[in-house]
């Protein structure tokens, strides 16, 4: 087996939505040596204890342009011995903090990046998942719930809608910046996350690269079955009720 070769760029991208798998694969990128450890550098209340050593005198989210250099300098000196390309996983909604103080490419703060977008085929099952996890707020499997969830219609149908806006956002970031990403499937990845990851490293051109796969395990379960049933059911009953 041939040895594998470097990533020739700075940063890779998980450019994605929530409940999309995005936080286990590039896990098991950073956990494979393919990346540094991954953070969501831009979640509010994910402020990494790490930076935050480096930068004391920050509680929150940069908030003026200087600010924010002085943070992805930071994040890009962090274990830059490695030699390794530093792993962002953004969501477009947390892009939006970029945008206001003045970022409009993120290779402006981080360098050459290749982007994986990380998509779920269902949205409906995916705003069923991210309305558990908001209400448990059990966001990878290795975290205890907080609260049970209950089954709530409007709230489902809001989450279809702002997560079809957050899809059509990184689509237009695309198509306007030229960039062509790597398509990573939520339920390829549940299915096999091995072979999936080596579509990844294929596309990355580290063929050779081994493999650990992540301990996350999937979330879901009867009860993600059960609202989402009950979700497709109801928006078959109000647009019955809505035809002439």
């Amino acid at each position: 087996m041939t040895a594998p070769h470097r990533l020739a760029c700075d940063t890779i991208v998980f450019a994605s939505t929530q409940r999309t798998g995005s936080t286990a694969l590039a896990t098991t990128l950073s956990a494979s040596k393919v990346t540094r450890q991954s953070y969501e550098w831009f979640g509010q209340g994910h402020f990494d204890k790490k930076i935050r050593h480096f930068l004391p005198e920050f509680h929150d989210l940069p908030a003026t342009a200087e600010e924010l250099k002085r943070y992805v300098r930071a994040i890009r000196d962090f274990d830059a011995g490695s030699g390794l390309p530093v792993s962002l996983m953004l969501h477009n909604y947390q892009f939006d903090l970029l945008r206001e103080l003045g970022v409009r490419r993120l290779e402006e703060l981080f360098g050459d990046c290749l982007y994986v977008y990380n998509l779920r085929g269902d949205i409906y099952y995916q705003a069923v998942s991210l309305h558990i996890a908001i209400q448990t707020q059990q966001w990878v499997s290795a975290q205890e719930r907080i609260a049970e969830p209950s089954y709530d219609f409007e709230s489902i149908d809001r989450l279809v809608n702002w997560i079809s806006q957050d899809c059509e956002s990184w689509l237009a970031y695309f198509r306007q910046n030229g960039i062509v990403p790597f398509h990573a499937a939520y339920e390829r990845f549940a299915r096999d996350p091995r072979a999936a990851t080596q579509l990844l490293l294929d596309w990355m051109g580290m063929p050779g690269q081994a493999i650990e796969t992540t301990s996350l395990q999937r979330q879901a379960s009867d009860l993600n079955t059960d609202f989402y049933h009950r979700y497709l059911a109801e928006c078959g009953t109000r647009r019955a009720l809505q035809d002439p």
